[in-house]
């Protein structure tokens, strides 16, 4: 049996790469943060806490442990010294792999116009999910 060559268009590599390389970082980072915050590093919850109240759901989690009511993203980006803050931003490179995969996408449509509009709408979708909790606090989502 001979091997066959698949054509494997360039749009998908690229998709597939940019989610392939942002996944990889976002693990790497909830990882490395993650274990320093089990070590001991400073944390913006105290771990004991965090584990008597991880029942909870997520408002009155924040109500109970920190006193604090959560919205947009400035409970984490304002604390990125602490561990768990900053093992979160691995969750948000895991969470905008998807952009990465249509933003690399974009750029290898080579002049596909039907693509390249595809993408743009869906890039343009994505960044307004993002900004949505802060462009438009307390309306559905997070």
């Amino acid at each position: 049996m001979a091997k066959q060559d698949v054509y494997i268009d360039p749009m998908n590599t690229a998709f597939a790469r940019a989610m392939e390389l942002s996944t990889y970082a976002g693990l790497a980072v909830m990882i490395v943060f993650g274990i320093l915050y089990l070590l001991g590093f400073s944390g913006f919850v105290d771990m004991k806490q965090a584990i008597a109240n991880w029942h909870l759901p997520v408002s009155e989690f924040w109500k109970e442990v920190k006193g604090i009511e959560i919205h947009g993203y400035s409970w984490f980006l304002s604390h990125l010294t602490s561990m768990d803050a900053l093992s979160m931003v691995g969750v948000c490179i895991l969470s905008l792999a998807p952009l990465l995969g249509l933003v690399a996408a974009l750029f290898r449509s080579g002049g596909q116009k039907a693509f390249t509009i595809f993408y743009i709408i869906l890039i343009i979708e994505f960044a307004f999910a993002i900004l949505k909790p802060i462009i438009l606090p307390g309306v559905g989502g997070h």
